[in-house]
């Protein structure tokens, strides 16, 4: 999965194709899925249900889809949010494809072991956000979200959101810089996630 600074970063880079016009809401709505991990990393049960998910690719796109059409009406007055909140979830979808495959191969060929990927994934993707966060996309999505009226999505309430965004605008990254992430990673998950979006 990737981090808060890649969604958002993705999410900067694909609201112009998606017709955004509420950037707040689409970038609250982008946000929204991960604010189960407002107090810590959540179980599994939890994380899996706000992002509708299944360890099945394919089940999840189709757990999206029965949701997409069950849910989009209801977020009409407010649709960037939704499609934010969409974006999320295909763009876990697409990092899962394009990215995380060719940074386990990285760290393989770096020596690390099999039991040590998923621990030094992550410390790759804080290093790639040090590099995100200073860009005018990332900071100018912050400032989106602060003033961002938070809504219920999923089994996120609208409670749980704000103090997740209060989380997010707060954030720093004091990682050193990643040895492999880069701008085409982030371009790729884009491009794939805009795919599955269908839009």
């Amino acid at each position: 999965m990737p981090s808060i600074a890649v969604h958002l970063t993705v999410a900067s880079l694909l609201a112009d194709r998606l017709s955004v016009s509420a950037l707040p809401d689409y970038y609250l709505g982008t946000i929204s899925p991960d604010s189960v991990n407002v107090d810590g990393f959540a179980s599994q049960q939890q994380r899996y249900a706000a992002h509708i998910r299944s360890r099945d690719p394919e089940i999840w796109l189709q757990n999206i889809a029965e949701h997409r059409r069950e849910n989009e009406d209801k977020y009409s007055s407010r649709p960037d949010f939704y499609k934010g909140f969409l974006l999320h979830l295909y763009t876990d979808i697409s990092w899962d494809e394009c990215v995380q495959p060719l940074l386990f191969d990285f760290l393989r060929s770096r020596g690390i072991a099999e039991d040590k990927l998923n621990e030094k994934k992550w410390d790759e993707l804080r290093g790639f956000d040090r590099t995100l966060s200073e860009r005018s996309e990332y900071i100018t999505a912050v400032e989106y979200l602060k003033a961002a009226e938070p809504l219920a999505v999923s089994t996120v309430s609208a409670e749980l959101l704000d103090r997740w965004r209060g989380k997010i605008v707060t954030l720093q990254y004091p990682y050193p810089p990643s040895g492999f992430l880069n701008d085409s990673h982030i371009r790729a998950a884009a491009e794939r996630a805009y795919e599955l979006m269908g839009i």
